[in-house]
Order: structure tokens, then sequence, then C-alpha cells
């Protein structure tokens, strides 16, 4: 696990202070070591050897060790034949084909994945992805054919971000880094602004920042230095083919060969545990795997708040394993205190997030440097309410579909402007329905977003708002059944834009590494291939039959229960003070592309009972985002 930034380009340079920036910006991801080539110069990893002056090819590295901790697994890497690499994540395959590639007649000089990555590179070409198994983001430099390739594991779960200038393109694990590097503008994206109001997270390909830009997952980037713009071509797409298997029989050889995989480590592996049937089950199967002897530490926080808190389950599932369990009860002073520091481990604004700050710094300062959890479960297996709450919306919605568009329009505004007078209805939202050129997406939204068009409009002063009903219906090909497409949507929208980007920001800033064994492709794949009346009515039944013999009924048999932060009490409360700091304060609003007015009648509006907990606090996160990296 590491950082990445790099430069590659044709009629423009980028000076090597630029690259000692940006690198800098991700020492928390790989505190370990850092390496940096420069063309013309080869690899340095000594500050005061670092040359000056501008390059038109940088490629740096900042190590977290994990495999093979030597210095033997630093880099950047390189072949004899000029082959240079920047990788992040893990390959939990890499013993398997590193075998393979012996047998081709490669040699190795490490342990690592970084290695197995570089030289599957060297055989196979672009088509290596198809090999990996596990989450990576990595760009391979071809100095003899001055080309760059850079690819992205296929459920986004490592992040890769890019730049195009006119004469290169850069490239980095963090947008931060690309703004501290002085690559990128620190100019807000409309649309990034527009999407992080809509769902409390920037939707991908988009980033909050100008000129930005996400790699899809399950895509590749080539950019040949010649001029001519990058190319990005799509390896992976979700399936959802119906299986003839057994399911909860095959489901546990899967999950259970996917834990077992991503115990390969050359430190401690410890995990996250909640005390819902996700982590347990995680965590059972690490104890089953693992010698009698092994010592498997896990982690959890709560709350005071007794109605919040899920901590009696996972000590009492800690208990019943026999873990080395620490609990952490995080208060509201804690995250006043901590704010800071979790604004600026957020790479891009998000609404969530907090919970896996805490859980991710509890197990860092316990020397932990990898940790399982039990995320993508719920979205693979139909685990969240959504999945009912949008189809029972569609189903209301769906004569829509025969309205002619050039009807919806004009309708939708009428319903808008009549809504104006009745600050009590729902108009806004019926607005956005009438518009929506997908009465699919627009459920999805109903149920997953924050503001409606007419609130955003007033939150940014009539800026142009964009239709992302229209986009995930698109993305996630709304004519299938309704059930499916929910989970095409959790999948690619929520999942991967939040959960997953979340996820990776707050535990790589403790420099600590999160595997998610539910995202190995072959389990994903085979749990999309589930039919939906096995995975629908019954909480994950399919799951609780496969661990069903390592996890108790206590645990199994109990309603299915989000974890969430009392933040609607302490924001009334104790974190009054935060939202006074923000709301108050005109300049940082308008920095942050939002009307003071508009933004404190939507304090009120909470205030008053009207909108929940997150519409003022993704206020507070952008406003405080905007503050610390603008």
């Amino acid at each position: 696990m590491c950082g990445i930034w790099g430069y590659v380009g044709w009629d423009d340079t980028v000076t090597v202070d630029a690259a000692w920036d940006g690198l800098c910006s991700l020492t928390d991801r790989g505190p370990d070591d850092w390496g940096l080539y420069v063309d013309g110069v080869g690899k340095v990893t000594d500050e005061p050897a670092l040359p000056s002056g501008s390059h038109s090819v940088l490629l740096g590295n900042r190590r977290l060790s994990i495999l093979d901790v030597s210095a033997a697994g630093n880099q950047p890497m390189c072949t004899d034949d000029g082959h240079w690499i920047v990788y992040n994540g893990e390959v939990y395959n890499y013993r398997e084909l590193r075998e393979e590639l012996r047998d081709d007649g490669y040699t190795f000089e490490s342990d690592t994945d970084t290695e197995v990555v570089l030289k599957a590179y060297q055989e196979y070409g672009t088509d290596c992805v198809e090999h990996f198994r596990g989450m990576f983001a990595f760009v391979v430099y071809d100095s003899d054919a001055d080309r760059m390739f850079a690819a992205r594991d296929r459920f986004g779960i490592k992040p890769f971000y890019y730049t195009a200038r006119q004469g290169g393109v850069a490239f980095a694990s963090e947008v931060t880094s690309l703004l501290d590097s002085g690559i990128a503008e620190r100019t807000l994206d409309p649309v990034g602004v527009d999407g992080f109001l809509t769902f409390g997270y920037v939707p991908a390909p988009a980033t909050i920042i100008e000129g930005v830009r996400s790699l899809p997952p399950g895509s590749t980037l080539t950019s040949e230095c010649d001029g001519s713009d990058p190319h990005i071509e799509s390896y992976y797409e979700l399936e959802f083919d119906e299986s003839d298997a057994e399911y909860s029989h095959r489901l546990r050889t899967l999950l259970t060969e996917s834990v077992q995989l991503r115990l390969r480590s050359d430190v401690p592996v410890g995990a996250f545990l909640s005390g819902g049937l996700d982590s347990s089950s995680i965590v059972a199967l690490m104890c089953e795997i693992a010698p009698s002897d092994a010592d498997i530490r896990t982690y959890s926080i709560g709350f005071e708040e007794d109605a919040y808190s899920e901590t009696t389950f996972a000590e009492e599932m800690a208990d019943y394993l026999e873990t080395e369990h620490t609990s952490l009860s995080v208060t509201a002073d804690d995250v006043a205190a901590e704010l800071p520091d979790i604004v600026a481990a957020m790479d891009q604004p998000s609404v969530d997030g907090v919970n896996t700050y805490f859980v991710s710094k509890l197990a860092a300062e316990d020397g932990i440097k990898v940790a399982l959890s039990g995320l993508g479960s719920d979205e693979l297996l139909y685990g969240y309410p959504t999945f009912e709450g949008v189809d029972a919306r569609y189903r209301q919605f769906r004569w829509l579909e025969a309205l002619p568009d050039k009807l919806r329009g004009p309708l939708g505004r009428t319903v808008e402007r009549v809504g104006r007078f009745l600050p009590e209805q729902p108009t806004d939202k019926i607005a956005d329905i009438l518009r929506s050129k997908s009465p699919f997406g627009a459920a999805y939204i109903l149920s997953r977003g924050l503001f409606t068009t007419a609130q955003r409009r007033r939150l940014t002063s009539g800026q142009r708002t964009t239709d992302w009903s229209e986009r995930i219906g698109k993305d996630v090909e709304w004519d299938r059944n309704t059930t499916k497409a929910v989970a095409a949507a959790e999948l690619t929208w929520y999942m991967q834009n939040q959960l997953l980007r979340d996820t990776d920001a707050m535990s790589m800033a403790q420099s600590l590494e999160v595997r998610v064994p539910f995202l190995d492709t072959q389990l994903a794949e085979f749990a999309l291939s589930i039919p939906d009346e096995s995975k629908t009515g019954s909480e994950k039944r399919v799951l609780k039959e496969a661990v069903e013999d390592v996890v108790p009924s206590s645990i199994t048999d109990r309603e299915k229960t989000g974890f969430i932060f009392p933040m609607d009490i302490w924001l009334n409360e104790e974190l009054r003070p935060v939202l006074d700091a923000v709301f108050e304060d005109d300049c940082l609003l308008q920095r942050a592309k939002l009307e003071p007015a508009a933004a404190r009648d939507v304090r009120q509006s909470f205030e008053n009972g009207e909108l929940y907990w997150q519409e003022p606090w993704a206020i507070v996160v952008l406003s405080k985002w905007v503050e610390r990296h603008l």
C-alpha cells in the first residue's frame, strides 16, 4: 500500500520541487520510504540528491511496507529494458502469478506484488489487469516507447486522479496531492459542488477540483508522448447473469478463500468488528483460517448514546471468537477536537467517513498496519432499505415514462413555483421527479440524495445544476428489473464514490491499509449472480446460512441497524459551536460557492425538524474543506 504521484509529458515540463511537494503531501499514505524517478537522472531516494530544474517524466512513490518490508520492495521499481512502475494497492494472487511468470522465464529480486505487477505487464502488456485479483492503482512508464499506462482495480477500491495538461498528464493518489504540487489550480468545479450537494459525495469521474478527473473503476489510461489525448478504456463491467449454484455453500467457499488471500502480509493483520453480520463473518473466518495460537486483534467504536451504539454486540462477538478486542466510545467533543484532522484527511468533501477515521486511528495506534472490513456485503447481497424504498417510489412514478419530454420540464417548473408558497409540502422533490428523464434515477436520488434541484439553486445563487437522475439511469441501465438496477447504483455510485473513497482516505491518513474481502472479483461476481428472490425479503439470508456454523445466532438473528453517528443530537447540542462558526461566516460560505442566507435557511430548517442532519453537515464539511485545502 502506497501513495503515488507522477507526471509524463512531451511539450511541457514540471519541476522536481513540484514533484517533491506532491510526494510530501502523501507522507501518511507511505511513511516507510520514498523514491522518485527523474528522466535523465534515474531513481533518487535521498532529498539532498534531488536534482534541480524541470523534467518531462517524474514518477514518485511513498511506501507503506506490507509485503517484503525490505528495501527490495522500494519504489519506483524498474526492469532491465526500461519499464518503470509506481504502484498502490495489493494484488492478492501475486504468489500464483509469480510462479506462472517464473515458468515463462522471469526472475524476481523481491517478494513483493509490485514486482509481479511490473513483470506481468512485460509479459501480457495492457491485458495484465485481467490477471490481477485485488485492489490497485498503478502506472507503468515504458521509457523506450515513451508511453504511460495506468490502471485501476475493478471496483475502484484504490483511487487514481489525473489531470491532462496541454503537454502531458499528471496523476496522484489524492486530489490534494495535485493541488499541493501546483499541478492543479485551486478552483472548485461547479459540477463537483453540485454533485456533492445532491449526494453528500462528489460523483466520479468529476472531482471537487476543476480540471482533475477520477479514472473510472475497471479502466485503463494510456498516454502516448506524442501530443495526443490520453485514451481511457474499460476492461471490466458488472454482470448480473443468474447462477444455478448452491448459493450458501458456494458463497462460504469463496468468502473463505477471499479472507485467506487477504491475510497475506508480512505485518500483523487486524479487523474492524461492529458486531453486525458482515464484519462478524469476516472475523469468524479469520479465526477459522489463522493458526490456533494467532492473536486476532479487532476494533470497534461506539457512543455514550445507547440507541446509536453497537459496542455491546461487537464485544459479544469478540468474546465468542476470543479476539483481542479494543473499543472506543466516541463523543461529540472528540469529533469537535478531531474535526480539523478529519477534514484534512478528506481528499474530497464527504458527509460520511467520520466513523472510519476513528476506528482506523484506534487500530493504527495499536500498531496495526492492515485491517479487514466487511464493506461491500450490503451492496452485493441487498442489505440496505434502499432496495425496497427505490422500488416502491419507482412504482409510484413509472407512469411518467409515458409523458412526453416536452411536458415534463414545464410541469416540473410549475410545481416548483407553486411550492414556494407551500413550504411544508415536498413540492421540490415532486418537481425533480416530474422533470427527470429517468424516473428510476429520480427514485434512487429520493432515497440517497440530500438537496433537491431547487434547494441547490438557492444555495448556489442560481448556478446551473446537473440532471443526476439521467446520469444514473444511463449508468445502470434501468431497463433491467428494479432490484438489480438499485444494486448497480449502490455499487457504482454510493459504494465507489462514498464508502470506498472515504475508507481509503480516512484509513490511509493513519497509515493503515484496509482490505475488503467481499469485493474480491470472483466472490462479487458470484454474489451478483444469485437470483433476487434468494437475497430479498430476509436480510441476507444467503450469507447467514453460509456462516451459521461460525457466527452465533444472537448475531445472525439480530435485526439489521445501520451504523449511524448521533449527529442529529450533537448538532443541536455539543456541536452547535461548529455550526455557528460556519453558518455565521459569510466569507467562508461564499468561498465554498454558497449563498449565506440560503445556507442559514438550511440550518433553520434542520433546527425546526424539517431536514435531517446530513444537510447542514454537508454545508459544514464543504466549507471546512475549502478552508483547509483551498
